[in-house]
């Protein structure tokens, strides 16, 4: 049983790198979702030798499920990223075309600020 044990303490290390290298490589290289790939094939090979292969199995589904879950929250937060992107990009546009449209209002000889408070005849 120790042998087993040593034995086992031993391959989960491996598999886990090993998993993990191909997770990341896979997803671009994401380190993140490579050490949950690494920890869940550690985990099911941990329950495939103490539990069998259906708490293998269970294993695997609920680290792929955790995966997908952090892939889908990446994804949501770059598009989220790229909208307020935009929008202060749009924000500094209009910002730039009213300061230019003040401008020519401004320089306009025959015309002052209506509303520097000085009242003039005409």
């Amino acid at each position: 049983m120790l042998a087993a044990l040593l034995a086992t303490l031993w391959f989960l290390p491996a598999v886990s790198a090993a998993g993990g290298l191909v997770v990341a490589l896979l997803f671009g290289g994401d380190w993140t979702e490579a050490l949950l790939a690494a920890a869940v094939l550690a985990a099911a090979v941990f329950a495939f030798r103490f539990l069998g292969l259906k708490g293998a199995l269970a294993v695997l589904a609920a680290g792929a499920t955790a995966i997908a879950y952090r892939r889908g929250e990446r994804r949501g937060a770059a598009r989220q990223i790229q909208k307020d992107k935009a929008n202060a990009d749009r924000a500094v546009q209009r910002a730039n075309e009213a300061r230019a449209d003040a401008d020519r209002r401004n320089a306009d000889p025959r015309r002052l600020r209506d509303d520097d408070g000085f009242k003039r005849r005409d």
